[in-house]
């Protein structure tokens, strides 16, 4: 298991951060970034990669179809966010690569989880996205993990 710290390892760049070509400067590569525009665009896209050159992960939760097409003339790897409106269910068996954010499952599906599943869970998923309490709760379950836990107190990375 890898914590993935956010603001340090793991940002969300914005239409913002494009049209005020804000970088964040690190001492080590930023290890995951979100993509947070409303409306991507290739040039956005690539605004990012050029602007972060050592990120090879990418974090995308709509517009699939858009970064998908860009990144697969890549070498950059994305994961799909789920969101609040997904089923669980049909989230894993629609992406294949994905980050779980526990703040986005509704409570009946995130208690199912937490206190039924989360093994099983984990061994589909190569990121996390939980709080503090969470973890301390499945504190040995988790440790024993191979992916990374971005642990935070926000509903958005």
């Amino acid at each position: 298991m890898k914590f993935t710290v956010p603001g340090k390892d793991v940002i969300k760049v914005t239409d913002d951060d494009y049209v005020e070509n804000v970088i964040i400067q690190s001492d080590n590569k930023i290890h995951l970034i979100k993509f947070g525009f409303i409306n991507p665009t290739f040039e956005k896209i690539k605004w990012v990669l050029d602007s972060y050159p050592y990120t090879n992960r990418f974090i995308v939760s709509d517009n699939i179809r858009t970064y998908n097409n860009f990144l697969k003339s890549t070498n950059k790897k994305y994961y799909i966010e789920n969101t609040e409106n997904d089923s669980i269910i049909s989230f894993f068996k629609k992406n294949n690569k994905v980050i779980l954010n526990f703040f986005k499952l509704d409570i009946p599906t995130l208690k199912y989880i937490m206190d039924v599943c989360l093994e099983d869970v984990l061994y589909n998923v190569e990121i996390i996205c939980i709080n503090e309490e969470m973890y301390k709760a499945k504190k040995n379950t988790i440790d024993m993990w191979k992916g990374n836990v971005i642990i935070t107190n926000s509903y958005n990375l």
